[in-house]
């Protein structure tokens, strides 16, 4: 990655809504503060094109496992790198388990008021 996106990415706070009708969700991500941002509509099991936060197409895919939103990423631009995340809810907090490239990070997210 270049300098100025590890920088946007390390500053990054970002802010997610889901919505659920039938079978079909909608997630709005974008980041605190900053322009734009990006909503993906899709069916679970399917997949569907999506965007990075910086705007990179990636293919995407998202199921149900017990409790967990397990999400597989791909990339577009960058040969077909896979970013992996998984979600679950922990309390009032909502727990995520991100790895691309081998490396791994975990977030925990507030409900907003």
């Amino acid at each position: 990655l270049a300098a100025d996106k590890k920088q946007m990415y390390h500053d990054a706070r970002t802010a997610i809504s889901y919505a659920v009708s039938g079978d079909t969700v909608t997630i709005n991500v974008g980041l605190v503060g900053a322009p734009g941002g990006r909503e993906f509509t899709f069916k679970l099991g399917e997949h569907y094109d999506s965007a990075d936060l910086d705007g990179s197409p990636m293919k995407s895919l998202v199921n149900l496992e017990g409790d967990k939103l397990v999400e597989k990423h791909t990339n577009q631009n960058l040969h077909g790198a896979e970013m992996n995340i998984t979600r679950w809810i922990e309390g009032d907090k909502m727990m995520v388990q991100t790895t691309c490239n081998g490396l791994s990070m975990m977030s925990k997210y507030s409900k907003a008021d």
